[in-house]
């Protein structure tokens, strides 16, 4: 007999988090919607990221390590993640952050309800040591192409995404920002994604993060800007500002 075909795939790129990783796959463990796999690609991690994983891997058969020879970035492994996944669902999960455990459950249940190609949750901010900190980023109900590149509110971590509504896609190459050239490229097929004001994932902020280089971000989200052709330079112009201005009022907003 054929293995049973996942509803969920959870892709998590996996590079030095060996602290956080068991936690990580603990959230996914403790999920409600129990229907899942989760591939999880270590990117040629230097510290114990692999030991961990194949520790989990052997306690819970659902969980499908994918280990690269040589590290090639997050847009790469999220890459060879596309290429083993079976789910017709999609979520995506960085190693050192948290879901909450009814967020695959209330995610499904909402995209079904609603038949979105997309849905994207609020989230919260938490420190290494899983403490909250202030901000966050509270879902709008829905998100467009022009909506998105005001306020980039999709975060990669509450993502679920139907892989038959969807259809093909890859992450660029990129070091900087492949989420949010994700984001534009799919919401220029004419997707929206729908939002869930509900706080169900936790993003961790961390010392050394290269989403932490904000200055480079920036100008790497101007740069994607300039790719839009839907729009016109003064669009371009005025959403990046409505992003600069957003991401500064994110680390003061108050969620629950």
């Amino acid at each position: 007999m054929s293995e049973p075909v996942p509803l969920v795939s959870i892709i998590v790129p996996c590079y030095n988090a060996e602290a956080f990783l068991g936690a990580t796959l603990e959230a996914v463990i403790a999920q409600t919607f129990t229907d899942w796999e989760c591939v999880v690609v270590d990117d040629a991690s230097r510290d114990g990221s692999a030991a961990v994983l194949a520790q989990y891997a052997e306690r819970d058969l659902r969980i499908r390590p994918v280990f690269q020879p040589v590290n090639g970035g997050a847009a790469a492994a999220r890459n060879a993640g596309l290429g083993v996944i079976r789910g017709r669902y999609l979520a995506f999960l960085d190693a050192d952050d948290y879901w909450l455990p009814e967020k695959l459950a209330k995610q499904v249940a909402y995209m079904r309800e609603k038949g979105a190609p997309i849905v994207h949750t609020s989230y919260r901010f938490i420190d290494k040591k899983g403490a909250f900190l202030p901000g966050g980023v509270r879902a709008s109900n829905r998100v467009d192409l022009r909506t998105y590149m005001r306020n980039t509110e999709i975060g990669m971590s509450t993502s679920l995404l139907d892989r038959g509504q969807v259809g093909e896609f890859s992450f660029r190459d990129i070091r900087l920002c492949q989420d949010t050239h994700l984001w534009l490229v799919l919401l220029r097929r004419g997707l929206v994604s729908l939002g869930m004001a509900e706080t169900l994932v936790h993003y961790r902020v961390r010392e050394g993060q290269i989403s932490g280089s904000k200055v480079a971000m920036a100008k790497q989200v101007y740069a994607l800007y300039r790719e839009i052709g839907e729009v016109g330079v003064a669009t371009q112009l005025f959403s990046f500002a409505s992003y600069a201005f957003n991401g500064f009022r994110k680390r003061l907003a108050t969620l629950e």
